[in-house]
């Protein structure tokens, strides 16, 4: 009876579990314009994720294939998998490459070897590797009820089965790290040994520890995704959608987020995207200003490109964006090549290079 007086309580007033508000962009979180008029270093369909190899070499995960990119941004294939990669990793002499539900050794030692997991333990959506210390492979899995491709789907339904796992490839072994994650995006171990994860649809990433999870950087105004070390020390993070009020406000009316998924097609859903504008039909359009042909700043956004600089105690530093009616959203990955950042827009298709001397 209290639960249900103090829900009332909050829907009338606004506060609490209704509380529909959003951290604004300021501050470090400023926006600019860098990510938007950030140098295309690379272009293609499919991208998905990138890292650099133990040899210097920059390796981009396409569709089904593996590339390995060189510094004028020309490809050369490494592999082609039988699937879609969705996770891409540098794992000791080569690269370790996810598909849905099974990991592939590419290059090395462990050139062609591949560990199926099993349906009964493992769901599929594998959305971010990193190789530990000790030789393990960490895992983050998203969501252990919707495929990858249905990150939209598993929000709108207050999704929390996500997990973080370890692989040693040595005893052909898999141990759960954490559990009931809401949608783990990122697989992060630091100098000493620790593991981290962004934790999506909490907005925040957290530390991974015996018995549950400790909060590191929250109320992020967006969904966090992958992180990777910064050479400079601290860590780079990538948001691959933006938060909005009419998003929060949507994902608090569980009637009519059933209804919404049950009738209308996923691509016309109240719900953060990786790109947007390019339909008559997309939502959201009416709160749009246009003076003189151009989309004002202020409207609200339903994909954005961010990327966030922490320190080393994940505090933010500075942030590079591509704005509301810009083209490189839904921001993926990370990593430095080259003394360049290089930055996957996946709802682009491309990869963008930015010369770290003009950004730090």
């Amino acid at each position: 009876m209290l639960k249900q007086l103090k829900r009332a309580r909050d829907r009338f007033f606004g506060v609490g579990e209704a509380d529909t508000s959003v951290p604004v962009l300021d501050g470090p979180l400023k926006p600019n314009h860098i990510l938007e008029n950030a140098a295309v270093f690379f272009e293609a369909d499919g991208l998905e994720d990138l890292c650099v190899t133990s040899d210097g070499r920059l390796a981009v995960a396409s569709g089904t294939a593996v590339l390995a990119l060189g510094e004028a941004g020309q490809a050369a294939t490494l592999a082609t998998l039988d699937e879609p990669i969705q996770a891409l990793a540098a794992y000791r002499d080569g690269l370790v490459a996810a598909t849905c539900g099974s990991l592939h050794f590419i290059g090395g030692r462990l050139d062609g070897r591949q560990y199926r997991l099993s349906s009964a333990s493992f769901a599929g959506c594998i959305n971010a590797l990193c190789e530990h210390p000790d030789g393990s492979i960490i895992i983050s899995e998203g969501s252990g009820r919707h495929a990858y491709e249905q990150w939209s789907r598993d929000l709108l339904s207050d999704g929390a089965s996500g997990r973080v796992l370890q692989y040693s490839p040595e005893r052909d072994q898999l141990h759960v790290l954490g559990q009931g994650l809401k949608y783990a995006y990122g697989a992060l171990v630091d100098a000493r040994g620790a593991v981290f994860t962004s934790e999506s649809w909490a907005h925040r990433i957290v530390q991974i520890e015996q018995g549950g999870t400790r909060s590191i950087y929250q109320d992020l105004p967006g969904y966090p995704a992958r992180l990777t070390r910064a050479r400079a020390g601290g860590y780079w993070l990538a948001v691959f959608a933006p938060r909005n009020q009419l998003i929060e406000f949507v994902l608090r009316e569980t009637g009519f987020k059933n209804e919404m998924m049950a009738q209308v097609d996923p691509k016309y859903w109240i719900a953060p995207a990786l790109s947007s504008g390019r339909d008559f039909f997309e939502p959201m359009q009416q709160g749009g200003v246009r003076q003189m042909g151009i989309l004002k700043p202020w409207a609200p956004a339903r994909s954005y490109g961010l990327v966030v600089r922490l320190n080393a105690s994940f505090e933010p530093q500075y942030s590079l964006h591509s704005r509301v009616g810009g083209m490189h959203h839904g921001i993926t990955a990370v990593a430095e090549f080259n003394d360049a950042l290089l930055v996957l827009s996946k709802g682009a298709g491309r990869v963008l290079r930015l010369p770290l001397s003009d950004i730090q």
